[in-house]
């Protein structure tokens, strides 16, 4: 039987990629390199900064870059986006209220710690995630698998008794790679590549204990 659902953040319950996105490209016109729509999807979707960033500038070639200082700054410039932008899909903290009651719930993120605090303290989500992963908890991000093995550990749980909600295909990646059950939603992503996922939803209210009893089946 399912004990714990694990949420992933931005995409998942945030709407604010945009926000991402263009913390990214403000960050990066620092060191010369224009962040287009297809790079930034193509290195940084469901990809932690370190990952992305770095691969980023190997890319382009481009060195003497404190990448420390990058993320550092792209993560200062989010936190002031989101502060007044901020959005989360429709149905997602309601569907959080209604798993919290038959569910231990974590949350698992390529955001830093500093982002996914302000998320959660926006959104008055305190209390909800017996377990918070993020960024610096880990050597190596989505689409690898140790953010959600660590998970894993620090919740005491084995993967048969845990179920992800992704968005991401690199997040439905890393969740597979670990040996956990994936609920894929397409907020962000073309619904044909979360084909990994083991169940596809067009919204939240899909969701619920029959839904997630079921996967096991």
């Amino acid at each position: 039987m399912t004990t714990t659902i694990i949420f992933d953040m931005n995409g998942v319950i945030t709407d604010d990629e945009h926000c991402h996105e263009m913390a990214t490209k403000q960050a990066f016109e620092r060191v010369g390199l224009e962040i287009t729509e297809e790079r930034y999807r193509k290195f940084c979707l469901g990809r932690t900064d370190v990952s992305a960033f770095g691969d980023l500038l190997v890319a382009h070639g481009i060195e003497q870059v404190d990448l420390a200082d990058l993320i550092a700054h792209k993560t200062e410039l989010y936190l002031k986006l989101v502060e007044d932008e901020l959005k989360v899909y429709p149905g997602v903290i309601d569907l959080i209220h209604k798993l919290e009651s038959d569910y231990m719930l974590a949350l698992t993120t390529s955001s830093t710690l500093a982002e996914a605090q302000t998320v959660i303290d926006l959104l008055e989500l305190a209390g909800c995630f017996e377990v918070v992963v993020t960024a610096e908890d880990v050597k190596k991000g989505k689409p690898d698998p140790e953010p959600y093995l660590l998970t894993l550990y620090r919740l005491e749980k084995t993967a048969e008794d845990c179920v992800v909600i992704e968005d991401s295909e690199n997040g439905i990646k890393s969740a597979k790679a670990a040996g956990l059950r994936c609920i894929a939603i397409p907020n962000t992503e073309n619904p044909k590549n979360l084909w990994q996922a083991d169940q596809i939803v067009a919204d939240y209210s899909e969701i619920d204990r029959a839904f997630i009893e079921g996967l096991t089946d």
